[in-house]
């Protein structure tokens, strides 16, 4: 379990080792190995901080010390010591703090039509989701520069799948229980909205707790995330796929112009290496991860009627048309994601 924790973390974080932060000239000697350095690199995140990317962390401080002549090295506020992601956006453009890996949710703020990456029965499988990316990141890109951020890379995390203590076969079943509401989400909204369903808003951060409790009895996560955050002990069945957690790190615009050119060639370097050599790691984690929950006595339960629940996905997908992406947008998505197989 805790080679899963590494995995997503890493994923979370793809390219975290290698963010420029602001230019807060200070000693920074902690957990993730930061020395004396000129530009402390201040990034925030709500993922938790565990021994094996700490080391990480101390092992790329090294390198890019040794690659800025240890001019530049980071500190990460692990944990969501920094805030929720919302309160996270509000900081990075206080200048509070200068990067993060954000969900494509908050990716929106500085991508407006960010949120037709994770639209409702689109992405079955990650050769879908790397071929969108690759066609439409540039331009996501530059216009997330032009709105005060550097994305420094795309990640995902995993196959969103429902976990909950109940099995969730139909939509009575989502409407008797006690869904988890993530209040970022306008796709979840609007789901729970037209299948009469009455979500409970909570913040990343309380939702173990909200399980603990029974507040929430349901969730909708990856399977890696839902080890590493925890939630999976307190959930006894889990749905097939419905989806493909996505995100982006970025870095604040006025931080990234007060690096030198090649430190910023440095920075994309080492971040594009890191992500190379993790992103593969993270999805095999993905599913080796679902494959441990199920012999561990988790139970598998299918949608019923799965077309029911398909219909629902291409209605909800075609009411967000004009409120989140536009139907442009949607069919370019849409064009590239049939060249590919469902099951490929």
């Amino acid at each position: 379990m805790v080679r899963f924790r590494k995995l997503i973390i890493v994923a979370l974080l793809a390219g975290l080792l290698a963010i420029p932060g602001g230019n807060e000239r200070a000693l920074a000697e902690g957990e993730d190995g930061v020395v004396n350095a000129e530009i402390i690199l201040k990034v925030a995140t709500v993922a938790p901080r565990i021994p094996e990317i700490a080391r990480r962390s101390k092992k790329f401080n090294e390198q890019l010390a040794a690659e800025t002549n240890g001019r530049i090295q980071f500190r990460t506020y692990w944990g969501g010591v920094a805030g929720d992601d919302t309160t996270i956006v509000r900081k990075l453009r206080t200048g509070q703090i200068d990067a993060a890996p954000l969900g494509i949710e908050i990716v929106s703020n500085y991508v407006r039509q960010a949120s037709v990456l994770v639209a409702p029965q689109t992405f079955y499988n990650y050769k879908q989701v790397d071929a969108v990316r690759k066609e439409l990141g540039p331009e996501f890109a530059e216009e997330a520069y032009k709105n005060g951020v550097k994305v420094l890379s795309w990640w995902d995390a995993g196959r969103v799948r429902i976990f909950s203590k109940q099995p969730i076969r139909t939509f009575e079943d989502l409407q008797k229980g006690r869904p988890w509401l993530y209040p970022s989400s306008t796709l979840l909204r609007e789901f729970y909205k037209m299948t009469n369903v009455t979500g409970v808003p909570l913040d990343i951060s309380e939702v173990y707790g909200g399980l603990q409790t029974g507040m929430i009895d349901t969730v909708w996560i990856s399977s890696v995330l839902s080890s590493v955050l925890r939630w999976a002990s307190h959930t006894n069945y889990v749905s097939t796929p419905v989806n493909v957690i996505q995100g982006a790190f970025v870095v604040r615009k006025e931080a990234w112009e007060a690096l030198h050119e090649n430190e910023r060639e440095i920075i994309e370097r080492l971040s594009a290496k890191q992500l190379i050599d993790t992103q593969k790691e993270l999805r095999d984690g993905d599913e080796t991860t679902y494959a441990k929950l199920i012999k561990r006595g988790m139970v598998l339960v299918e949608f019923a009627p799965v077309e029911r629940w398909r219909a629902a996905g291409a209605q909800l997908r075609a009411k967000m048309i004009g409120r989140i992406y536009t139907k442009e947008m949607l069919q370019r998505v849409e064009a590239i994601t049939k060249r590919f197989p469902e099951d490929a």
